[in-house]
């Protein structure tokens, strides 16, 4: 790193007047002939979503004509300044600012498509996806609460055109990020190494995204340090700045609460050090303060609009910025010196795969599909395969670079495993009230020790508590390279409380305490669906908690073979508004190794969602289950009712061993609260119908009907829904679950 030469930096008193001599690394020194046009600096500050506006202030700045000799960029300034220097031209850069998908990249939304289906079903807890690692002895965080992965590769398709420059005095704009050393609490400006990885320092804002490092430097968010660096611009070339800053009304006076103040404080620091920028500019300088509104940094579903707010900025400015405009001839002769030139194409050599030291770098190389040694790939392919590899779940993250000269390159695909090791944690939790008073909570904690062996086996654990307890072991092993099939032995021990109904009267209460062992022997395909056998042998028994005249269900045996296949293309698992859900199982049970038992099970489930204009969604569920010989025992018996299939009744307030169900469900999108992360607010009306049989007549058998209203939402604590719901046996309840859903008896939790 090094950082450019000193200026003199004396203000131009007009437009083509004359300036002193200054020398900068990279540039010819500017003689002060009357006829010489000064060399005109774009300086662009950080602003989140807001800096969006760029993007405006260079598409008026292209239409009027004015050259740009060098760009220094901050944060969101940075990513629009490094883009347009690396050849991009000012309507490219609009062009792929508004291509970009930001819920994708910042807020991780659609990763689910894209991971494993062994992955999608493997613990992955439902309320949140927090990791935590143990190595040792110590429990570790990651570096930040968003993983930037997708704004990594986002950043590096960005300035693809420049993928082989590592001097930004060489990219067709001289260019300079400016970050902040978090350990020497001091600034620092990149100009060399990888432009994509100065762009990623720049804007790194502590806490949400890890900070980037290079060498001794820990590199975040520049904006802490300078926000708008105009002096870095000046000792770069400029002889007269273009400022570019964005600027909110100020905060209300009354609003003195605690998260109010700590985001404040950090405001504060950043207003401070652009006030002292601004200061610096003179009469020559043009400054255009784009007023931004209520705007949030976080608000990048308002990249439009932050785009037509910079262009109005900067029209605003329009006679101070002439003053800098040149003909239409030279102007065309600068943009043909600055050297633009298209994405290129690369033919492969070579695709080496560094830095797996647990995981096998053939499993690795097995994810690509685009990058093999003889294709002709583009980075967009390149991008494509390294999102593939990062959503095995293995890393923290994945990089690549090519080596080599001309059209035929090596590619590196460079892997980071996560820094906690073998050992991951996560936990979860689950809340549920009923209009009757009952209140239910579980807690969960997950361990999974991954990379046992080198085909991946996978040791995973699970701890719950609460209404259902439960404790669980599996061992995941692949049986090749690829991962396409496996063996599972499970073994598991559990508690729940089951509740008798007679009519709609609760009549009693088991404690049902189940332990089994089972072996599972199945396929993977792709990102969508599994296919399992296995044989599952245990125990089962039920004590009377409360109620009379019921007897215990004393310990009996049951050995069964199940086969269960399952396919999985929903874009989430809470409120999906889009793909399908496919679940059935047989379960065969005999007097295999001496069991008690002799039954056989069929059931199956399927669901749809669709997405509807306006962010609303429509969805259809049915399914069913027939006890196609033998009587079920407690164990195995079906349960609906409940908040997720008829809202109107009580969990287990039908039960028995034969079913079918089916619902369609409407929800309009009311409002957003956090639309990045894919966080929002709904309103809902559904429509159930159904029928239970069994073996006892508790009641209830008769096909019934069901209307419900629901609140529902995604929220950083996890999903919540709040339903009304009334059947037409009579029966109406007032529930409410928030986080992991409770288990309600039958495959349609699986939906969940």
């Amino acid at each position: 790193m090094r950082v450019s030469g000193v200026s003199c930096a004396l203000a131009l008193v007009a437009a083509f007047g004359t300036a002193c001599q200054q020398d900068a690394v990279g540039q010819p020194a500017v003689t002060s002939e009357p006829s010489a046009r000064p060399r005109v600096g774009l300086v662009l500050g950080g602003g989140g979503a807001r800096g969006a506006a760029h993007v405006g202030v260079l598409r008026v700045i292209d239409e009027l004509k004015i050259p740009i000799d060098c760009v220094v960029g901050t944060s969101m300034g940075a990513l629009v300044g490094a883009t347009f220097a690396a050849g991009a031209s000012a309507a490219d850069v609009e062009r792929e600012m508004l291509a970009i998908k930001w819920e994708e990249t910042v807020g991780g939304q659609g990763r689910r498509n894209r991971m494993p289906i062994s992955r999608k079903l493997a613990g992955i807890t439902y309320t949140n996806s927090l990791e935590l690692g143990v190595a040792n002895g110590r429990l570790l965080t990651p570096g930040g609460l968003l993983n930037t992965q997708q704004i990594e590769q986002a950043l590096r398709l960005l300035v693809a055109r420049a993928q082989f420059v590592r001097d930004f005095d060489d990219l067709a704009i001289p260019f300079r990020a400016v970050a902040t050393d978090m350990v020497k609490s001091e600034m620092v400006v990149l100009d060399s190494g990888e432009l994509s990885v100065a762009m990623r320092a720049s804007m790194a804002a502590p806490g949400v995204f890890s900070p980037v490092v290079i060498g001794d430097r820990v590199l975040a968010d520049g904006g802490l340090m300078r926000n708008l660096p105009v002096d870095v611009a000046r000792e770069l070339c400029a002889d007269v700045v273009i400022a570019v800053w964005m600027s909110s009304p100020p905060p209300d006076a009354r609003d003195v609460s605690a998260v109010a103040m700590l985001q404040r404080s950090v405001d504060v620091s950043i207003e401070a050090n652009v006030r002292l920028q601004v200061e610096s500019l003179t009469p020559a300088d043009v400054a255009i303060d784009v007023a931004t509104g209520e705007m949030r940094s976080t608000d990048f579903q308002r990249v439009p609009d932050a785009i037509a707010l910079g262009r109005a900025g900067a029209e605003a400015q329009r006679e101070s910025l002439l003053r800098y405009a040149v003909s239409e001839d030279e102007y065309v002769a600068w943009a043909q010196s600055v050297g633009r030139t298209e994405i290129e194409s690369y033919a492969l050599a070579d695709v080496r795969i560094e830095g797996a030291e647990r995981v096998n770098p053939e499993y690795v190389r097995a994810q690509l599909r685009d990058t093999a040694p003889g294709a002709t790939v583009t980075a967009e392919d390149v991008v494509a395969d390294v999102d593939r590899v990062f959503q095995l779940g293995d890393f923290d993250r994945v990089d690549y670079r090519f080596s080599g000269e001309g059209d035929v390159r090596s590619l590196e695909i460079d892997v980071q495993e996560k820094p906690f090791g073998a050992n991951i944690l996560r936990a979860d939790f689950g809340l549920a009230a009923y209009e009757a008073g009952d209140l239910f909570a579980i807690i969960r904690l997950d361990h999974d020790r991954t990379w046992i062996n080198n085909h991946g086996g996978r040791w995973h654990n699970a701890l719950q508590m609460g209404r259902d307890s439960l404790i669980m072991s599996d061992f995941y092993q692949p049986l090749d390279v690829r991962q396409r099939f496996f063996v599972q032995p499970i073994a598991v021990g559990e508690q729940r409380r089951e509740e008798i109904y007679l009519e709609d009267d609760r009549v009693a209460e088991y404690k049902v305490r189940e332990a089994y062992g089972q072996v599972d022997v199945g396929t993977n395909f792709g990102s969508v669906a599994q296919l399992r056998l296995g044989l599952r042998t245990g125990w089962s028994e039920a004590k009377l908690d409360t109620g009379l005249l019921l007897p215990d269900i004393d310990r009996a045996t049951d050995t069964a073979v199940h086969l269960h296949a399952l396919i999985d293309t929903r874009d989430s698992v809470a409120l999906p508004t889009s793909g399908s859900f496919f679940n059935v199982r047989y379960v065969d049970s005999t007097d295999w190794f001496s069991g008690d038992e002799d039954y056989r099970l069929f059931e199956t489930v399927y669901a749809r969602a669709f997405s509807v204009r306006g962010g609303n969604s429509l969805s259809f569920i049915v399914g069913g289950a027939d006890t196609l010989s033998g009587t079920l025992p407690i164990s195995q018996e079906i349960e609906l009712g409940g908040i997720r299939t008829f809202p109107g009744l009580r969990p287990g307030e039908l039960r028995g061993d034969e079913y079918w169900f089916a619902g369609t469900a409407y929800n309009w999108r009311l409002f957003d609260m956090l639309p990045l992360f894919g966080n929002a607010l709904y309103a809902g009306v559904r429509f159930q119908a159904g029928r239970m049989q069994g073996p006892i007549d508790l009641g209830n058998q008769e096909t019934l009907l069901g209307l419900s209203g629901s609140v529902a939402g995604r929220t950083p604590v996890g999903p919540f829904l709040v339903t009304v719901g009334f059947v037409d046996n009579d029966s109406w309840q007032l529930q409410f679950t928030l986080g992991r859903p409770l288990d309600e008896g039958s495959m349609l939790d699986e939906l969940h």
